[in-house]
């Protein structure tokens, strides 16, 4: 095809656009000219120079990479995540465009539902023989447990459309997404990073927001609640952080103020569903499910596993919970029913279908198997009951062996496959890293329910591809990601998911509904959190003692941190024993290789791994700083993998100092970032314990080393302890033992004592909320204040001359008990806040109806 790309002297940048006339083109018309919103576009778009384009797109992904936004595709038996990457260049429509294929969408939602409803309804369908009775009895996802339950409690609140275009620029539906659609979020972030990256274009262009499809979901939402509530609790059930999309279902709960939950945070009780908070269980109204399995009650579900909420279907049948998206759903996302998709729109709605499925054939009707036969080499065949976008079989090239097989099984087995025609998707240029491109689009759009059926949303989700070859129908699939813009005419007014004040709210200084679920993890983000500062403190300082400036210098100072260290786990376990140890030359050679790649490869660098999923657990709870504070390590880790045997003592010490900087960082947030309560409670019980036992650890192996006569292991470890500038702000250069000590274990005014940590445990487990109201402590708080006595006890009254000798005595008792002390806090900790999950059956106890 021609080409004319003098328009508006874009000549040059547009150089890099490949046209094919193979495939419908969103760029350029049949002459070959762009199309009239491309040029509106480029005018606006202004001269962009290709480095200050390569420098936008590194700044807009660098915005998703530090937002978290990764995926992990289906069919990745690792689970490894990969940076969500965003083109800078949207995919551009008019309003009047746009309208048609919303159009279209909305009626397809409003069908789906019809089906839905009929199906395990009055099944008009059936009796009519406009749908064959197999396709419903041997679909594996239909279950007569979700026949008769009320329609208004398991209402399609979201739909999602996977859209292509044909070479003619008609547009058709390449699958139907009713079972937790994913993509919204991946849209939103998308619109965000290009508002920040081209905003004045974004502007001038008059581009449809997508805040009022939010907007109408919250609306939606709150319409459901069971006997009209108006102030609904709404939570958004997750299948967790191994699930792929899990960081649509956090920034869902984030972006409409939902609480985030699993289904070990729910519970059925006397027919409601419940969250197993801190201090009650408090009544679910509303369920955003959005876990695409179909084990959603395992009581009734019998043989499909373990997950669900047991009792939840008959607390739908009493209609004191709504699920939105329901569990029946989910049977209309495989391709069976395409074929026979018009006859029904026609007969449910009584209108013709707008948007035409792709061309597909059931080969379960013997004329259509006759077809696919006799074509099977111009076709895709899938299996006929499974999710569109799974297994599927491209014939063009495989002839032989595998074709024949192919053919065998569908003669075998015609009602388990359907056929479906080819398609190469139309394309767009697409400005990725330093180049313009050509891309191959596929693009997912949203309904989401409203008072006048569906709505559709102006934008949508779009992956790009650089070649034409069929794309696998998830949001995983393809190289990279377009914003898509809905252009006005006319300026678009602002709209913001605040919603409009309709009564004050009840003032509140504290809310300790938390789910025990985040509130374990809360707990052990504190823990590893601390654990990575502290080791980082020692392998740092063990570091710069050993990059001295004499060679002859002796080491003996860090020997017992090393013994620390392995005691932690985070280097081998034979460096426990001082002897053990090697020489300075060969420990000074061998330490990055020690730290990074010892028996088990990396294993302090791993304690990041950890961090981050801990986060990634609660990043609902998390403000987007703190987040990016932790996000930011990964920095320190990533890149070097593969270098780490090549490490220099230099480059390690350079390195865990901006370690330092970030956890500070970290804490700050900690302190500053978070509101008082529940929140950051457990994460400062966790900090303060494993502080604690960090701190009786190290002292513990230099207490067993120590030599009157050597000084310098007391400034180690001062340094460590983060305590040296405070002893010589007191006590100058005149290093003593007992001075040291009781800086770091008996002293209330140092934030890294000991004592300390302990009198700040017990004022945050007494702010916890009571299990039992009973005049005796609690267990935890017993502990905790027993140990609080034992420390003032190390330190004998003031009036009193103090010794080493009366002081070491008392101190090596309690650091005997150290380890098995932090460990019965932890478990007691565990039993009376974590372990709220019962049996999975209905339990008869009166319920307290509480309200987020």
């Amino acid at each position: 095809m021609a080409t004319d790309t003098s328009t508006n002297g874009f000549a040059e940048f547009l150089s890099g656009y490949q046209s094919d006339e193979k495939v419908f083109d969103e760029f350029y018309d049949s002459e070959g000219k762009p199309r009239e919103q491309w040029q509106r576009f480029l005018e606006r778009f202004g001269g962009q120079s290709p480095e200050n384009l390569a420098d936008r797109w590194d700044y807009a992904n660098r915005i998703l990479w530090e937002n978290g936004v990764t995926l992990s595709p289906f069919e990745d038996e690792a689970a490894n995540l990969r940076p969500w990457e965003i083109d800078l260049l949207p995919l551009v429509y008019e309003k009047a465009q746009w309208d048609p294929i919303s159009q279209g969408v909305a009626q397809r939602a409003m069908l789906i539902e019809a089906i839905a409803n009929d199906l395990y309804g009055p099944q008009k369908l059936l009796q009519k023989g406009i749908l064959p009775p197999e396709i419903l009895y041997r679909h594996p996802n239909f279950q007569r447990a979700f026949q008769g339950l009320p329609r208004k409690n398991t209402p399609m609140l979201l739909f999602g459309c996977e859209l292509a275009r044909s070479p003619a620029g008609e547009w058709f539906v390449m699958a139907d997404r009713t079972s937790a659609p994913a993509g919204i979020s991946y849209a939103v972030e998308n619109r965000i990073v290009i508002s920040k990256t081209l905003p004045q274009v974004l502007h001038q262009s008059n581009v449809h927001r997508l805040a009022p499809f939010f907007v109408q979901m919250q609306e939606s939402i709150k319409r459901m609640a069971p006997r009209g509530k108006t102030n609904p609790t709404v939570v958004v059930l997750s299948s967790g952080p191994d699930h792929p999309y899990y960081f649509e279902d956090v920034f869902l709960a984030r972006y409409l103020g939902y609480t985030l939950v699993e289904v070990d945070d729910l519970t059925v009780r006397k027919n409601h569903v419940c969250i197993k908070t801190l201090e009650r269980l408090v009544t679910v109204d509303v369920i955003f499910w959005r876990s695409p399995g179909r084990n959603c009650d395992p009581l009734e579900l019998i043989g499909k596993g373990s997950g669900g909420v047991a009792g939840l279907l008959q607390a739908i049948r009493h209609k004191n919970v709504v699920v939105t998206n329901g569990f029946e759903y989910g049977l209309l996302d495989s391709p069976v029913f395409m074929p026979f998709l018009p006859k029904i729109c026609e007969e449910l709605l009584g209108e013709k279908l707008i948007l035409p499925s792709i061309a597909t054939w059931w080969c379960g009707q013997p004329e259509v198997l006759e077809y696919v036969i006799e074509h099977l080499d111009e076709l895709v065949i899938k299996p006929a009951f499974l999710e569109s976008g799974g297994d599927e079989f491209i014939t063009t090239g495989h002839q032989g062996e595998e074709w024949d097989s192919l053919r065998e099984r569908i003669l075998a087995n015609p009602q388990a496959y359907v056929a479906q025609e080819k398609i190469e998707r139309s394309s767009a240029p697409c400005w990725v890293r330093k180049s313009l491109q050509t891309g191959h689009i596929a693009m997912r759009t949203f309904a989401i329910k409203s008072l006048q059926g569906f709505e559709t949303m102006n934008g949508g989700l779009v992956r790009v591809a650089s070649d034409t070859k069929p794309m696998p129908l998830t949001i995983s699939a393809g190289e990279f990601s377009k914003d898509v813009w809905v252009c006005s005419d006319t300026p678009v007014p602002p709209v913001s998911l605040l919603s409009k004040i309709s009564a004050p709210s009840k003032l509140r200084r504290a809310n300790n509904q938390l789910p025990s679920r985040a509130a374990d993890n809360l707990f052990w983000l504190g823990r590893y959190l601390e654990r990575l500062d502290y080791a980082g403190r020692q392998i740092r300082k063990i570091t710069e003692r050993l990059m001295s400036e004499s060679a002859d210098q002796s080491v003996d100072d860090i020997l017992p941190v090393i013994g620390s260290l392995a005691d932690l786990g985070l280097i081998s376990e034979t460096y426990r024993k001082v002897a053990a140890c090697p020489e300075r030359q060969e420990l000074e050679s061998n330490w990055p290789s020690i730290v990074t790649n010892d028996e088990k490869p990396a294993r302090f660098i791993r304690q990041i791994d950890e961090i981050q999923r801990l986060a990634n657990t609660v990043r609902d709870r998390l403000s987007e700083d703190l987040w990016r504070a932790i996000r930011s390590m990964e920095e320190i880790q990533r890149p070097k993998h593969s270098t780490f045997p090549q490490l220099t003592l230099s480059k390690l010490f350079e390195d865990l100092n901006q370690l330092m900087l970030h956890l500070s960082a970290i804490t700050g947030q900690i302190a500053d970032g978070l509101i008082l309560g529940p929140t950051r409670r457990f994460l400062l019980i966790g900090k303060h314990l494993e502080r604690a036992q960090q701190m009786g650890r190290t002292l513990q192996h230099f207490l067993k080393h120590h030599r009157e006569d050597d000084l310098q292991p007391l400034i180690t470890l001062l340094d460590i302890a983060n305590s040296l500038l405070t002893y010589r702000t007191r006590y100058r250069a005149n290093i003593h033992l007992l001075p040291a000590i009781d800086l770091l274990v008996t002293d209330l005014g140092n934030p890294r004592s000991i004592i300390y940590q302990y009198r700040e445990l017990s004022r945050l487990i007494k702010e916890l909320p009571r299990q039992k109201r009973t005049p005796q402590l609690s267990p935890v708080r017993e502990l905790v204040r027993r140990s609080m006595n034992e420390l003032q006890s190390i330190l004998p009254d003031s009036s009193e001359k103090v010794t080493w000798n009366n002081y070491h005595t008392a101190l090596e008792s309690f650091l005997a008990e150290s380890k098995s002390r932090t460990k019965t806090i932890s478990e007691e900790l565990s039993q009376s806040y974590f372990l709220h999950a019962g049996e999975a059956r209905q339990i008869e106890q009166s319920l307290e109806e509480e309200r987020l």
